[in-house]
């Protein structure tokens, strides 16, 4: 399962970076059938609700990916992961949740990921 997984994130993540955003999401999707329920037990679960967030952020449907990364957060080795806060925390922020972002912008930052907040608009930090 975590091979097949990794294989149709990938595949995502390829349409992701050529601009497939719908795509990708399709990929990241099919990744999740395959995860036995509850998913959330699962690591692989993590990745995949990961994956979504990011793709649901960049297409600009902050509400799912709000709720993609809410639920990454129940995964096994989720809690922490600065990619997952800092996505989680624009998604807040774009929703006019100001506070829940800088949350999870300072969860970023405890957790090292101040090289990420560099890339990133200086909106969501200001």
């Amino acid at each position: 399962m975590a091979d097949k997984t990794r294989e149709l994130c990938q595949q995502g993540y390829t349409l992701f970076d050529s601009g497939d955003i719908k795509g990708a999401i399709r990929s990241f999707y099919s990744a999740w059938t395959l995860i036995p329920k509850p998913q959330t037990q699962w690591q692989e679960a993590g990745w995949v609700l990961t994956a979504l967030g990011d793709a649901y952020f960049t297409k600009g449907d902050y509400d799912n990916g709000r709720e993609a990364l809410m639920s990454a957060l129940h995964c096994p080795k989720a809690m922490g992961n600065p990619i997952i806060h800092l996505r989680l925390g624009q998604c807040f922020f774009e929703l006019g949740q100001t506070e829940k972002a800088a949350q999870q912008f300072d969860l970023v930052r405890n957790h090292g990921g101040e090289d990420l907040i560099a890339k990133q608009d200086p909106k969501y930090f200001n």
